[in-house]
């Protein structure tokens, strides 16, 4: 496919009613605008509305499809832009994103926090989103692939940028693979595919937050470089919580996951370096959502 000839897509997914198309996007009138859809979202804005061709019976896995298959949904050469719905689009955003195509193929945000692996399973865990056999299970799993788990990237998979090849289809397909095995996020199973393939990415260090310190001392989240407002503090449209396999006393069990992940990984818990007090209280002690109900989706 011409380059030229083709206008770059952003494309988000809805399920279940899970986020709101916001009112305050800015559309860039040369982008050409997708979203995948379960008929749960008010249909507003430019947006092309396609049906999810995945008949998995969860929400959530059924959305994760288009976004981790753009090379099953877009025609190889395209320039995709994955976005979470619940996120606002800037004039900004829509510039940086012309301008990651012409550095790389691949890009995608590194966490600001810098995740270790323990710290990516004690996020999910703890706030109840997957089970101790999920984490456990995919754990078990990626070790016995050779997994190195000191050489975990932490991704933040808000906003993905990949042009449709060949070797994104492998990569594609085995983020996939291993995205239906264990926790019903995608984060690790998008680290196994790096390591396995080798994948070389564009990353960017400073596109997820910016903390500015006011002068009563308080931190103040901003936009990072990427011109969109990410984490707990933008997702301003999301209407129902990240569904909950686990129970919601399984925080209080943090030392004992901890201890028997040591003993698959080889890391000591010092490496679980992030306090998630604040995710926790959010989602599962004082939520203010209601709950996404999780069903099915911890099956293949």
């Amino acid at each position: 496919m011409d380059r030229e000839a083709s206008r770059m897509i952003i494309y988000s997914c809805i399920t279940n009613g899970y986020d709101e198309i916001p009112d305050e996007h800015y559309y860039d009138p040369d982008i050409q605008y997708v979203m995948f859809t379960d008929g749960t979202v008010e249909k507003k804005g430019p947006w092309e509305f396609r049906e999810i061709p995945c008949d998995h019976p969860c929400h959530r896995r059924r959305s994760a499809f288009v976004k981790i298959n753009p090379h099953k949904v877009f025609p190889k050469g395209e320039r995709t832009v994955w976005l979470d719905g619940c996120y606002v689009m800037t004039e900004r955003y829509a510039e940086q994103c012309k301008n990651y195509f012409e550095q790389a193929p691949f890009t995608i945000m590194r966490h600001c926090e810098k995740f270790s692996y323990l710290d990516e399973v004690l996020e999910g865990f703890m706030a109840s989103m997957n089970t101790w056999d999920d984490q456990i299970l995919i754990t078990k799993t990626i070790k016995e692939l050779g997994y190195n788990f000191k050489q975990y990237c932490s991704p933040v998979l808000a906003s993905i940028w990949r042009t449709m090849n060949d070797e994104y289809e492998e990569f594609g397909d085995l983020w996939w693979k291993y995205s239906l095995i264990g926790p019903n996020r995608d984060q690790i199973s998008f680290d196994t595919a790096r390591q396995l393939t080798k994948m070389e990415l564009n990353i960017i260090e400073d596109g997820w937050i910016s903390r500015e310190k006011q002068p009563d001392g308080t931190i103040k989240h901003m936009p990072g470089s990427c011109g969109i407002l990410f984490g707990s503090r933008g997702k301003q449209y999301r209407r129902k919580r990240h569904p909950q396999a686990g129970h919601p006393l399984q925080y209080k069990q943090r030392s004992a996951i901890l201890k028997e992940l040591r003993n698959i990984t080889g890391m000591h818990q010092i490496y679980a370096r992030f306090d998630f007090s604040e995710f926790v209280l959010r989602n599962v002690v004082r939520p203010t959502m209601p709950l996404q109900e999780s069903n099915n989706c911890n099956d293949k």
